[in-house]
C-alpha cells in the first residue's frame, strides 16, 4: 500500500479542511492554545476560532500560520481581560471558550503539586475569563490525574469553586481515550463542559469502542517523506545498535524511550521538559526516534498542518496537544447541544 494507495486513516486526515473564516459560524476563543490541536478539532466541528492565547511565541506563530484569520496573541493570561478579547475580535457574543491550563502540576508524570504549583493556579484565570466573556459554553480539558489528586479532594474543591463563581451548569467530568475516536494512540484526557443556560449534553459515543478496532500506529507512519516537520535525527552507532535490538512495544532501559508496536496504537506521545521527561518514541521499523511529523500523525494532525519554532518547540506543541479527531468528536456534541437547546 505504501507509495501506491493512501490508507483510510491518512485519507481521512488529509481530507479534513483548513480552518476558514465564515459568516454565521459559532465564535470561539481559545486559551492555553499550545500547538492548536483542540482548536483544530473544534474548527472542524463548526466553531470559528477568532482568538488564541499562549505565553510561548512559537506556539502562537503556529496558530497564526494554520488559522490565518485568528488573532494569536503571546501574552501572560493573567494580564488578559475579556473586554480586550472582545475588542480585538470585534465580537461581543462568544459561543465557546476552550482551553486546558498547563497540566504539569496535575500530571502523574510531574510533581503533582496541584494548586500549590503556580501553573495549577492558572485554572483560576480560566474561571475569571469565563465570567468576563460569558460564553454560551466552555470546554476545559486536562490530564485525568486532576480527578485523583489528594484522593479527589482538590478536584471537588475546584468544581465547587467553578460552579460558585460562574453559575454555569457543569456536566460531570468525563475521561476519554483518543484511541476510541479513531486516533492511533492511547491518550486519555479529562473533559469538563459547562453551559450558561441548562442544556442536554452527551459526550460523544466511541467510534472505535474496543481494542479490536483501534487504529494501529503503522497506518500513521506511511508516506512521510518530503512532508514539513519531518527532520530525522541522526543517532550515534551505540544508540542505533541498542534500538535495533529493542522489540516493538518494549522500553529502552537507558533513555526510557518506548519502541512503537506497529500493530497497536502507540502509547501516549510524550513531551520532554527542561528537567528531562519523556522522549519521542522509537520508530517501529527504523532505529531512531520518530520525527515531529510522525508524532503529529499519531496525534491525528493532517499533513498540511505545520508546526513552527525549534524542533524542541515543535515536539512540545505536538506532545501537549489534544488529538484533533478527539476534539472534533467533542465539538460535534457541543454544537448539537447548543443548536438543539437554544
Amino acid at each position: 500500500m505504501i507509495g501506491e494507495f493512501m490508507n483510510e486513516y491518512l485519507f481521512l486526515l488529509n481530507n479534513l479542511l483548513r480552518p476558514l473564516e465564515e459568516k454565521n459560524k459559532a465564535i470561539a476563543v481559545s486559551l492555553f492554545s499550545g500547538g492548536g490541536g483542540l482548536d483544530l478539532g473544534l474548527s472542524w466541528a463548526g466553531f470559528d476560532i477568532k482568538y488564541a492565547n499562549d505565553t510561548v511565541t512559537s506556539y502562537c506563530h503556529t496558530i497564526a500560520y494554520n488559522f490565518p484569520h485568528c488573532i494569536a496573541e503571546t501574552k501572560d493570561i493573567r494580564t488578559v481581560t475579556g473586554a480586550e478579547i472582545k475588542d480585538k475580535i470585534k465580537e461581543n457574543s462568544i459561543t465557546l471558550l476552550a482551553g486546558g491550563p498547563p497540566c504539569q502540576a496535575f500530571s502523574i508524570l510531574g510533581q503533582r503539586g496541584s494548586f500549590s504549583d503556580a501553573r495549577g493556579q492558572l485554572v483560576f484565570e480560566y474561571i475569571r475569563l469565563v465570567n468576563e466573556l460569558q460564553p454560551a459554553a466552555f470546554i476545559f480539558e486536562n490530564v485525568p490525574g486532576l480527578l485523583t489528586l489528594n484522593k479527589g479532594k482538590d478536584w471537588q474543591k475546584l468544581l465547587s469553586y467553578f460552579q460558585e463563581k460562574t453559575g454555569y451548569f457543569i456536566q460531570q467530568p468525563q475521561v476519554l481515550n483518543a484511541a476510541n475516536y479513531g486516533v492511533p494512540q492511547i491518550r486519555k484526557r479529562v473533559f469538563v463542559v459547562g453551559f450558561r443556560q441548562e442544556k442536554i449534553f452527551n459526550f460523544p459515543p466511541p467510534t472505535h469502542p474496543d481494542s479490536a478496532n483501534w487504529i494501529p500506529a503503522k497506518l500513521a507512519l506511511e508516506d512521510v517523506e518530503n512532508l514539513p516537520n519531518h527532520e530525522i535525527r541522526i543517532h550515534g552507532d551505540r544508540v542505533r545498535e541498542r534500538y535495533e535490538k529493542l522489540a516493538p512495544g518494549s522500553r529502552d532501559k537507558i533513555d526510557h524511550s518506548d519502541r512503537i508496536n506497529p500493530e497497536k496504537p502507540s502509547r501516549t506521545v510524550l513531551v520532554g521538559s527542561a528537567g528531562g521527561g519523556g522522549r519521542p518514541h522509537i520508530h517501529p521499523y527504523f532505529p531512531r526516534h520518530i520525527t515531529v511529523r510522525e508524532a503529529a500523525r499519531l496525534q491525528s494532525f493532517p499533513d498540511w498542518y505545520k508546526f513552527l519554532g525549534t524542533t524542541t518547540a515543535q515536539y512540545r506543541q505536538v506532545g501537549n496537544a489534544v488529538p484533533p479527531l478527539l476534539a472534533l468528536a467533542i465539538g460535534n456534541s457541543l454544537k448539537e447541544a447548543l443548536e438543539k437547546n437554544p
